[in-house]
């Protein structure tokens, strides 16, 4: 058979050949910019051999600290291309952050986008092991710490055009690092291969199906798993891609979905929820036919929202270490004719694993559990482009979150007979009652189906008799109260689920990815609200 690598250079080679006609599309403070995959392979080309003349060798590091744009979407080919080692860094982050995750990872070049030199400033400062720095040009100005900084555009203009030599398929790509919501940030290697295999399965029919007609807008930034590798994606299929920079407020994406004809997008469900919000008529996002949403469980109402736009929100579950995908929802052949309710509900389950990925649920030790759809346990998975370790073989977090070529996902959850998986809670984040468990997910899904609510996070609070109640805080996008929720959870949950306290407030805290932030909100309301229950003993397990 034939030996080609499956690597960044060979996805690049197909989109050039595939995709003449499609355009890329960027956005910066300078305006619009338009090419196509034939263009962006001959900068991606002369980026490495810019990259090898700079020094860079194979295996060496290379920061970004940028925007989602076509300067970035290079280096996400460039640097690859040349055998180095794309790194990029979460701009969202605190400076002490950036900088440890950029020591970790050794960094040896970055390269930041101009109108974040000021806010990089301080880090660089704190990084002496960084020999290049490189400005990407978007209409920002530049910081004077930078005047030292080679311009990206010269640097392209030095180096010829010239195909660079083919690399080891086991060699690594990228390096992504995990948001840290559970301590610090890890380090997921990604291979050549492993990212080729990923980017293939975004083109399923049961998958996501991106085709050679698409308009794909990834809204994830490419820090965080590399827009979930849909860039990669839409280069093998030669579709169109548009990147809107740093500006993704819900009116702009309403104005890109509109005037670039977008057709798949991809972002965290508070992102669709203040879309669908501001743009209530379907025809303001006429174009757009699917969304993949992941980060957090999406509710069941916002998914039955652009179903009545016309446009098919799938559910992805996965994470960092999965690259990030791993399920997908749909409904199966043999469910198609059962009733609508229960169709329907397939949508708000965590889907079927993507073809190439295993998954099993085993209990506290190490038992694999039966897929009956009762048995829960914690999920565990493996695949192609799963990692089986983490970056530096010394973290202790390789030894506790894998074994026997498993990945320990950390969330708990069953698998039914027909392969769809249920989310019950990450491990952390269950709340214990009285000697029994209540699944904070679960009711942020039944609170967030309540036309008024716009957001919900349950938290576990410290009670003197129970242990642990469920408190959820809660974002309303209408007028409603305590009483009228308890009202709607009642018929959805056993009594004893229903939370004690229900605080409404502005806004949930996120993390840099967007994803629900219950350590930070733990850190700023848990106390207050555990004050407020010592001084009741209502709430009954």
């Amino acid at each position: 058979m034939g030996s080609m690598p499956l690597s960044v250079g060979m996805m690049l080679r197909r989109a050039a050949a595939m995709g003449p006609h499609a355009r890329l599309v960027g956005y910066t403070e300078a305006g619009r910019t338009e090419y196509g995959w034939p263009e962006l392979a001959g900068r991606a080309r002369r980026l490495a051999n810019a990259l090898a003349a700079l020094g860079v060798r194979p295996g060496d590091r290379v920061g970004t600290y940028a925007c989602n744009g076509l300067p970035h979407l290079e280096l996400c080919y460039g640097v690859p291309l040349a055998g180095a080692v794309l790194q990029p860094l979460n701009t969202r982050l605190h400076p002490d952050q950036v900088a440890a995750i950029a020591a970790h990872a050794e960094d040896r070049t970055i390269f930041v986008t101009a109108s974040l030199t000021g806010q990089f400033a301080p880090i660089r400062r704190r990084l002496s092991g960084v020999r290049h720095y490189v400005v990407l040009p978007d209409g920002g100005a530049t910081h004077p710490d930078f005047a030292d900084a080679t311009d990206y555009e010269q640097l392209l203009a030095s180096a010829p055009e010239d195909e660079p030599a083919e690399v080891d398929e086991w060699s690594a790509a990228c390096l992504c690092y995990t948001s840290g919501t559970t301590g610090r940030p890890k380090g997921v290697v990604y291979s050549h291969r492993s990212l080729t295999l990923h980017a293939m399965s975004g083109l399923f029919v049961d998958s996501f199906a991106i085709r050679e007609r698409d308009v794909v807008l990834p809204l994830t930034p490419l820090f965080h798993a590399l827009s979930w590798g849909m860039p990669y994606s839409a280069a093998l299929a030669g579709a169109g891609l548009v990147l809107a920079g740093s500006d993704t407020s819900p009116a702009t994406v309403v104005r890109l979905v509109r005037d670039e004809r977008v057709t798949v997008a991809a972002g965290v469900p508070t992102f669709w929820l203040a879309v669908d919000q501001l743009a209530p008529e379907p025809e303001e996002l006429a174009s757009l036919d699917r969304i993949l949403c992941g980060g957090s469980a999406v509710p069941l109402e916002l998914i039955q929202r652009y179903q009545r736009r016309g446009v098919a929100m799938r559910q992805g579950w996965g994470m960092t270490e999965m690259s990030p995908s791993g399920n997908l929802t749909m409904v199966r052949r043999h469910l198609e004719e059962q009733p609508e309710q229960c169709r329907q509900a397939l949508h708000a389950t965590q889907g079927v694993p993507t073809a190439g990925v295993e998954l099993r649920v085993v209990d506290p030790d190490g038992v694999v559990l039966p897929h009956d759809g009762r048995s829960a346990g914690e999920i565990e998975v493996r695949g192609p482009w799963v990692t089986e370790s983490y970056h530096r073989p010394e973290d202790d977090a390789n030894t506790a979150r894998f074994r026997d070529g498993w990945l320990r996902t950390g969330d708990l959850g069953t698998v039914d007979g027909d392969g769809y998986l249920h989310l019950l809670d990450r491990a952390k984040d269950l709340i214990k009652s009285g000697g029994e468990w209540i699944s904070s997910i679960e009711l942020e899904n039944h609170l967030m189906d309540h036309p008024a609510v716009a957001q919900a996070m349950v938290i576990a609070v410290p009670h003197p008799i129970w242990g642990e109640r469920p408190a959820a805080l809660v974002v309303a996008c209408a007028e409603v109260s305590a009483e009228a929720l308890a009202v709607h959870l009642r018929p959805r949950v056993a009594s004893w689920w229903l939370p004690d306290i229900v605080r409404f407030v502005d806004a949930l805290p996120t993390t840099a990815t967007g994803k629900f932030d219950k350590v930070a909100a733990r850190r700023t309301w848990q106390d207050e609200l555990a004050a407020e229950l010592a001084s009741t003993t209502e709430g009954q397990p």
